[in-house]
């Protein structure tokens, strides 16, 4: 796989929406948006949805994304969410925007669920924009979209939105790429993030292998 042309692979974008930056202090996940590549072609399969929980979005976060306690009041919980989440992204390569975030969420949710797995490495468009602009200092969606000439007519800081904007960014850096020889996952594997370490008691362990 590492090899493969990275204009030949498979792809999934994804994001999360959240109650707040760190999971390990409860935060929680409460959108979820994907969209799948093929090579820098979206092929049309999405998944989306907003996600139930039992506490009130902290003013702070839905100031952000907008998202209100009233939208999740009759949406699936994360029980059931999370599992379609992993079986649409399945075996293939991710793309995130500073995937550091979006795995730390996916961590907390695999040491909830031990009895699922998660084995996906993730492009990181951060991480990219960092190494073609260094001399920058906006890497954000919004400035790389500017830098690059790129508009988008959706609603930013939402999950789906977000991924067809990182969708045309990855497009534009495939090209940027190219220009550069650089053809391989091996050739921007300081760009990727493996899959995260999950630490589980001997209980979840025996779970996980039923």
């Amino acid at each position: 796989m590492a090899k493969v042309a990275l204009h030949h692979l498979d792809y999934i974008i994804f994001d999360f929406e959240t109650t707040g930056l760190d999971p390990n202090q409860g935060d929680e996940i409460i959108e979820i948006g994907a969209i799948k590549l093929r090579g820098s072609e979206v092929t049309g399969e999405i998944y989306q949805t907003l996600v139930h929980i039992h506490k009130p979005i902290p003013r702070q976060a839905s100031s952000i994304h907008g998202i209100t306690d009233k939208e999740l009041e009759n949406q699936p919980p994360i029980e059931e969410v999370f599992p379609q989440f992993l079986k649409f992204i399945g075996k293939k390569t991710l793309i995130a925007h500073n995937a550091a975030f979006d795995l730390g969420f996916i961590k907390k949710n695999l040491e909830r669920f031990p009895n699922l797995s998660f084995t996906n490495s993730c492009i990181d468009t951060l991480q990219i924009s960092k190494h073609f602009f260094s001399y920058e200092k906006g890497h954000s969606l919004a400035a790389i979209a500017k830098r690059l000439s790129i508009s988008s007519d959706e609603k930013s800081h939402r999950s789906l939105a977000d991924c067809k904007l990182t969708s045309k960014i990855f497009a534009e850096f495939l090209k940027l790429l190219k220009r550069r020889n650089i053809a391989t996952l091996h050739d921007i594997r300081n760009c990727i993030l493996p899959p995260p370490k999950i630490c589980r008691t001997r209980a979840q362990e025996s779970l996980a292998l039923l």
